[in-house]
């Protein structure tokens, strides 16, 4: 006899493209692999949507749906809230159709405290954190609940050598030239892109042979792109398809982080054996371990983050052995072992 399978409703209502609905859809996939019947619940015009009526045999419904005509939705088992919005709509579903949810967490700072969301919070069947920061952001927001860690995963996708080649090429990095990178969405208050152009202004100044370039989109694009005024080797690459070889293109992954859940995409730039500077933040230590995977500085101090550049510039066997090691991290932290943990948080309630 066939061991039954819980339905799965995801629910994701971010506009964007972020970490958080790349693990939303690299779970989805390895879900569809172990045949779980699956649906989504997401802006029809979000990249999310689109990303998933790619594959198939999966339902993608407006969050209307969910709001006003849940009696609808009686065939699913679970629904799983992957961001902050998305839990009301859980929890909603809980109130009038019984349904079961589950929360992952992604942020290092707790939810603000408001009456209905610790209603939301309070009354999941499953609380579950990134990181160690997010796991405690949620005991301290709810507490006497217990709360899982599920590490997100890499994107199962290494960096193509001939298109690595390629990248560089197009960039017109040159011999003696290290090519240092940035991804993320840019909001400086988030992610820090000021500090790591102001780290460029002292590499230049001290001599240093190097192209700085950023990944990602975000409101603060026009502030920052101002912000490098008459420095020729920063470029904003906005969003590129082919993230995986854009990482594998670099020398070198800069990451500084004013606060952070985890920080997934430091996961890819492991498996892709980059070595990575980044700082001493929420969830970045759980991936990233001082002098051993990586280089870790305090937030908002540029000398450190200065420091840490440099030495991985200057000592290239150093930097080869923490990305080794790095590299050995990521290589666990794959979508298949992520589902299976969601696959027994599913089991433990279904």
């Amino acid at each position: 006899m066939t061991e039954s399978k819980p339905r799965i409703l995801h629910i994701n209502l971010a506009r964007g493209w972020r970490g958080g609905e790349q693990q939303t859809w690299l779970l989805i996939k390895e879900l569809a692999k172990r045949g779980y019947q699956q649906g989504l619940c997401a802006y029809p015009e979000s990249p999310i949507a689109a990303a998933i009526r790619e594959l198939e045999g999966i339902e993608v419904m407006s969050p209307s749906v969910c709001l006003l005509a849940p009696w609808r939705l009686q065939h699913w088992d679970i629904a799983h809230a992957h961001e902050g919005r998305g839990v009301y709509l859980a929890w909603w579903l809980k109130q009038t159709q019984h349904l079961r949810y589950i929360i992952t967490r992604r942020m290092q700072q707790p939810p603000k405290s408001r009456f209905l969301t610790r209603q939301a919070y309070s009354n999941a069947d499953t609380l579950i954190g990134i990181s160690k920061a997010a796991c405690r952001s949620l005991q301290d927001f709810v507490p006497n609940r217990p709360v899982r860690r599920i590490s997100s995963s890499h994107s199962d996708r290494l960096p193509n050598p001939a298109l690595v080649s390629q990248i560089r090429k197009d960039l017109g990095v040159g011999a003696g030239q290290t090519l240092i990178g940035h991804a993320g969405a840019l909001v400086d208050a988030h992610k820090g892109q000021k500090l790591l152009i102001d780290a460029a202004r002292a590499l230049l100044k001290r001599g240093y042979e190097f192209q700085l370039v950023f990944m990602g989109d975000g409101p603060d694009r026009n502030e920052l792109e101002a912000y490098t005024s008459g420095l020729a080797c920063v470029r904003f690459l906005g969003q590129v398809n082919n993230i995986a070889d854009h990482i594998g293109a670099l020398d070198l992954f800069a990451f500084p982080s004013r606060h952070e859940g985890l920080g997934s995409v430091l996961i890819d730039v492991m498996a892709a054996g980059v070595p990575i500077v980044a700082t001493d933040v929420g969830g970045i230590p759980d991936l990233v371990v001082h002098n051993e995977s990586g280089y870790l500085v305090r937030p908002n101090n540029l000398k450190e983050l200065l420091e840490g550049i440099i030495k991985i510039m200057e000592q290239p066997v150093w930097a080869a052995e923490i990305s080794r090691t790095a590299l050995q991290s990521a290589n666990r932290l794959s979508p298949e072992y992520m589902a299976d943990r969601y696959c027994q948080a599913y089991t433990h309630i279904f």
